[in-house]
């Protein structure tokens, strides 16, 4: 068992995890100074928001699921004694004056190290050989390596009529980890939380080196291209898009003098050297922690197209900015009345205040992670319950809305769960086309996931992740859980796994993966909890293994709460739970392969690349596996402070977020 003060944290940190995040790489705005204010020159006309349609999204066709074979008995190790536990309210390590100095000259030194391992790359692309290798074999499902496109121009979209196009799908799979020098693969940008709407964690890069060390600049590390300092707690998961990389995190940083004492913000840096930009930055909600808990910042990982950003923020507000900032000395509108309109501050395009325009009372902290589908943007409400945790103050307010990308009009909301939600609602969509269909799941606070038209948010179908005889309990001591980690689409199937608060502690968990292709109430029992003729379960992993037979051990936790999303490989499901056991299982029968505890608790997911699975912990250790059927563990790399954020590699780089700061990684 995890030692408590590791789990005793605030409610609301639970939703680093959704961080939770849709496949859109977006093609290039105009690229501005960011020194003086002055315009350098245009490589890119800027695309004209109020004329200019969305990219087109084309998902290839999907075989149809195999029947899952049976489980397997597997044998359990005995279970490791657990490491020692670092205090959870250690103050986060101050970044002292010197310590910048020595930053800013690293960061120098790691943007003249990148231009040169530009050229590097641009000439050993221009040698015959390299020419003439075989690109890696492509397939769907995962992220895409080529350069971004053009960006189309098309007629002004109309918020009546939106359309919710076909999620972009990702195009190139993962080279070998012992692919060759001649065939190194660089993917693109990193522009939403999972990398595409599906949210399959997989990252198509390849030859990451992993001897580096995390420190607090640049300069005393190793292959650190440059450290930014964050906020005092982070929980928001880096994002890159076109040159910049952005990160939810509190007011710790102190980037804006005129701003004191704790508030939400999303920082936006320069992607080579770490320069900060502009800060968006959102006051506390009055009513206090009951709907917006202290010192957890803005935990959403923002969606990014084009010269656009959508966010949701710590006062409940679906945000769009201006990815530009101030610094192209425009206020875009329609929202013109930003109290902070100086160069670092955001520009804000519109604004969705959840809580005055649909009666949504976020319980603890609003966090969904947004995607964007065509016109479209899609979150969750995290409506929930009062600070007594007895009733909804607002039952039928929505807990899944669509809005318009361009007007930040609502086009249609979903209220089902009403007053059967348990907690709160802290998970993030996902979206996928099952036969010709865009469908978006939505994790209900009910502990059901739902299935719904991307255009007109009609059900399609709903499945209940909790066996029927479950009980909810208040503090977490009943056996019924509810949805923290984020679907993944993947194959005509979505996996997905429950869990609860943290602060709840451990318990027995349970992971499925769902046949997409149905409708109606595709649960594994009907409301009678007999079997269900039409359910759409694949495959099951979790409860309680009373005889031994599947884990080898009575009495034994299969698999316990998580807040984790899983990452999809090679046939394989990489699934942490909050206990720190990751579970490799198989994807067309949920067989479990190999189970290894990594000795705290997780609160991010996993990311797969290169032959690798990179899962950072609570005691602030990156544990790095060897991606396959047998357990391997290759490396633990130590940072300065908690991870409670995934891993994001964009553009031969990998960024990791500690509680205090981001790390820019060279990757070679």
């Amino acid at each position: 068992m995890l030692a408590k003060p590791r789990l005793l944290l605030p409610a609301i940190l639970t939703i680093v995890a959704a961080i939770l995040i849709g496949g859109c790489t977006p093609p290039p705005p105009q690229r501005l100074s960011y020194d003086s204010g002055e315009d350098s020159d245009v490589t890119d006309a800027e695309p004209d928001w109020e004329a200019s349609s969305p990219p087109e999204y084309v998902m290839p066709s999907i075989d149809p699921l195999d029947e899952p074979a049976p489980k397997d008995v597997i044998e359990r190790a005995p279970e490791p004694p657990r490491r020692e536990l670092k205090p959870m309210d250690e103050p986060a390590p101050a970044v002292n004056e010197e310590a910048e100095d020595h930053n800013k000259d690293a960061t120098a030194k790691a943007a003249e190290e990148a231009e040169e391992e530009m050229e590097m790359d641009a000439e050993a692309a221009d040698e015959p050989a390299a020419a003439e290798a075989s690109p890696p074999e492509q397939a769907p499902g995962t992220k895409p390596a080529e350069p971004k496109a053009a960006e189309p121009k098309a007629a002004e979209p109309k918020a009546a009529e939106p359309k919710a196009a076909e999620p972009e799908t990702a195009a190139s799979d993962p080279a070998p980890a012992n692919a060759s020098a001649g065939d190194r693969v660089v993917t693109g940008d990193w522009p939403c939380w999972g990398g595409d709407v599906h949210r399959n964690m997989v990252n198509a890069t390849t030859r990451i080196a992993i001897d580096f060390e995390p420190a607090a600049t640049a300069e005393e590390g190793k292959r650190l291209r440059w450290v930014a300092k964050l906020g005092s707690q982070t929980y928001g998961n880096p994002v890159v898009s076109d040159g910049k990389v952005y990160v939810g995190t509190n007011n710790g940083g102190e980037y804006r003098p005129k701003h004191k004492g704790d508030r939400g913000v999303v920082l936006c840096f320069d992607e080579k050297t770490g320069k900060f930009l502009w800060q968006l930055t959102r006051e506390k909600l009055p009513q206090g922690r009951v709907n917006d808990w202290p010192e957890q910042g803005i935990c959403s990982a923002p969606f990014v197209e084009g010269n656009r950003l959508w966010v949701v923020t710590n006062r409940c507000e679906l945000m769009c900015l201006d990815t530009e900032g101030f610094y192209d000395k425009e206020n875009d509108g329609p929202y013109t009345d930003e109290t902070d309109a100086e160069q670092q501050d955001a520009d804000i395009v519109w604004v969705l205040d959840m809580i005055e325009e649909m009666g949504v009372f976020p319980h603890n902290l609003a966090t969904s992670s947004p995607i964007v589908v065509g016109d479209l943007v899609y979150i969750l409400t995290s409506n929930g319950v009062d600070e007594a945790h007895l009733e909804l103050p607002s039952p039928r307010s929505p807990s899944f809305i669509a809005v318009h990308k361009v007007t930040g009009k609502v086009v249609w909301e979903d209220n089902s769960p009403l007053d059967t939600i348990l907690h709160g609602q802290w998970s993030s969509p996902a979206a996928g086309v099952v036969n010709g269909q865009t469908q978006i799941y939505m994790p209900g606070g009910n502990g059901w996931l739902y299935a719904l038209d991307a255009q007109t948010g009609e059900h399609i179908w709903e499945f209940d992740l909790n066996p029927k005889d479950s009980k909810w309990e208040l503090g977490g001591r009943g056996s019924r859980n509810n949805i923290i980690s984020t679907p993944v689409f993947f194959e005509n199937s979505v996996v997905l796994g429950v869990g609860q608060d943290p602060e709840h502690g451990e318990g027995v968990g349970h992971i499925y993966r769902i046949d997409a292709t149905k409708k109606g109430d595709v649960s594994p029992v009907t409301p009678e909890n007999q079997p269900n003729p039409n359910s759409a379960q694949i495959w099951h992993w979790g409860g309680v293994d009373k005889d031994g037979s599947l884990t080898g051990e009575k009495d034994n936790d299969c698999f316990r709460r998580t807040l984790s999303t899983v990452a999809i490989h090679d046939g394989l499901v990489y699934a942490p739970d909050l206990s720190g056991r990751i579970h490799c299982l198989d994807f067309a029968t949920g067989k479990r392969y190999w189970e290894a505890d990594i000795l705290a608790a997780v609160w991010g997911s996993p990311m797969v690349a290169d032959g690798k699975m990179f899962l950072g912990d609570e005691d602030g250790v990156l544990s790095i596996f060897a991606v396959g059927k047998e357990e391997n563990k290759i490396k633990e790399i130590e940072f300065p402070s908690s991870i409670y954020s995934t891993p994001t590699i964009a553009n031969g780089v990998m960024f990791i977020s500690d509680r205090s700061r981001l790390y820019a990684i060279s990757t070679q």
